[in-house]
């Protein structure tokens, strides 16, 4: 008797046991996942961007050659392409080593994780090379989140990213508000280092109560998904922003705005011929 009734209680321990870990809340399942995406592009933006930091200092010549080439201002730093850092498809990357150097020796590629220079005219008319005068330079990296992830708890997403970043206003997902909104500066002065006329911001959870951190639309249209990208084809994260996709997101400025100006208001900044908002709306 005393046999069956320890047995039955075992038997209650593993059934139990089974219950309880299939009716865990979604946040133990979701939490580590973006955490772990979290902290694996930040490490790569703040390497990409010590690297470029380095790079200009210890290598002023051939780093300012290699940005100052492409006539777009689009520069690639790092990518992960089949699991492995690339150069972003330009071998005269002199940056990369830099980068590398700075990049925990524990840290893994994680596939679609891109980071670029982006120069941007302070007009946001046209487009123009990083040693054009009046450029305003950000550091950008774009992580795709993994189909399997979509979905989940968006809020429960934004708050393991801001604990994994200790809630940066810099860092979260990619995000806008409506179709039809365009930032204003109104009243004037109210948006100080910001891209007027940006649609997109990137969407934080946690500590940080300043105002959102919006991304110029030059960016927005223009990041490249792959290397090499070419017009005429959805390289582009432009051609992606109807798809309702999730993006993580970072961004430093780097130079070109005081604590006195904005980048002046412009709604569409197209590369080449190539709009990905329509003058009424976004994506």
């Amino acid at each position: 008797m005393f046999f069956w009734m320890v047995l039955a209680s075992l038997m209650g321990i593993i059934v139990f046991g089974n219950l309880t870990e299939k009716a865990k809340n979604q946040e133990d399942f979701v939490v580590p996942v973006y955490e772990a995406m979290a902290l694996s592009t930040l490490q790569q933006h703040v390497a990409a961007e010590r690297g470029y930091t380095t790079a200009i200092q210890a290598a002023p010549t051939a780093t300012n050659t290699y940005q100052n080439t492409p006539v777009d201002g689009i520069v690639p730093l790092v990518t992960v392409e089949n699991g492995a850092l690339t150069k972003g498809g330009n071998d005269n990357n002199n940056i990369f080593d830099f980068i590398q150097s700075y990049l925990p020796a524990t840290y893994k590629p994680q596939d679609n994780t891109r980071t670029y220079l982006f120069c941007i005219p302070a007009s946001q008319t046209g487009e123009t090379s990083c040693g054009a005068a009046d450029v305003v330079k950000y550091l950008v990296t774009v992580r795709t989140v993994p189909y399997r992830y979509e979905g989940s708890n968006k809020m429960t997403s934004l708050k393991a990213m801001a604990r994994a970043t200790s809630s940066s206003k810099f860092f979260g997902l990619l995000h806008h508000d409506s179709d039809s909104f365009f930032l204003e500066d109104n009243p004037p002065g109210t948006h100080q280092h910001q891209p007027l006329g940006a649609q997109y911001y990137i969407l934080t959870a946690g500590d940080a109560r300043a105002e959102k951190v919006y991304i110029p639309n030059y960016i927005t249209c223009n990041f490249p998904l792959k290397n090499n990208a070419s017009e005429g084809s959805d390289d582009f994260l432009g051609d992606h922003l109807k798809d309702k996709r999730s993006y993580i997101v970072a961004l430093s400025l780097i130079s070109g705005l005081d604590n006195t100006n904005g980048l002046d208001a412009h709604k569409n900044l197209p590369l080449g011929e190539r709009y990905c908002f329509d003058e009424g709306g976004g994506g």
